[in-house]
């Protein structure tokens, strides 16, 4: 089976192709559950270090069967953001932050406080997941969905903008429905707005870990393109 990667072809199994790992590893935002999870078991299993930034209210129920190292502290609070970012010579930081329902959203200004602190200690690499919608990738929503993702997409669009207008080398992945289904390896990443379907958390995970392992992924924001079979929902706002 192969992926289709924007006009890259990577084996599905390539992640297991290791590149060379950092001996800091990765620091990752949202790692507790849903996609920053999946990323981070990915890591982990290849033998990478992880260190996962959690809130010290945090269900870490998922996270303790695998090694990593915790940081705790709140993405909204600029301090704590310095400080775990400071804390170790890290290859890479990766944020998939959303706020869940009845939550204050850290989209924008966890974003900022990432980026604010990475120009000031590194590292330079920053992986971004956030959401079909920014930009001309608005084309891809469904019109039913525009007026109800609208606020969403709004607060996703601030943060993707403050991005880029850094010298960061980032890449911004932007994922429409999440499904938590097994992995089906029907997804892809373009440039280029294209019709999507679900995508299952698994396969988002795969594409951000091959993004990581790219370097001609630098400055590059992608549409993923899937399709999950097992889906039935419409496109929505889950959290990621």
């Amino acid at each position: 089976m192969k992926r289709i990667f924007g006009i890259i072809v990577l084996l599905a199994s390539g992640i297991s192709a290791l590149p060379a790992v950092a001996a800091e590893g990765v620091l990752i935002f949202g790692a507790t559950r849903n996609t920053g999870l999946e990323i981070a078991k990915i890591l982990v299993a290849r033998g990478e270090p992880v260190t996962a930034f959690v809130r010290p209210t945090s269900n870490l129920e998922n996270l303790e069967p695998l090694d990593v190292t915790y940081f705790k502290g709140d993405a909204m609070n600029a301090e704590d953001v310095a400080r775990a970012i400071a804390s170790k010579d890290f290859k890479a930081v990766i944020s998939t932050l959303g706020g869940g329902r009845g939550e204050k959203s850290p989209d924008v200004v966890g974003t900022i406080n990432m980026v604010d602190a990475m120009a000031i200690t590194g590292p330079k690499r920053f992986l971004v997941v956030t959401i079909i919608g920014p930009g001309k990738s608005i084309s891809m929503v469904p019109r039913q969905q525009v007026v109800q993702l609208g606020p969403i997409i709004k607060l996703k669009e601030e943060a993707e903008n403050y991005i880029m207008a850094s010298d960061l080398d980032y890449t911004i992945i932007r994922p429409g429905q999440l499904t938590s289904n097994p992995r089906t390896g029907i997804i892809r990443m373009d440039l280029e707005p294209a019709p999507t379907g679900p995508i299952t958390r698994a396969d988002l995970a795969d594409m951000v870990v091959s993004a990581y392992d790219d370097d001609s992924t630098i400055r590059k924001v992608y549409q993923t393109i899937g399709d999950d079979p097992l889906a039935t929902n419409r496109m929505d706002e889950q959290p990621k």
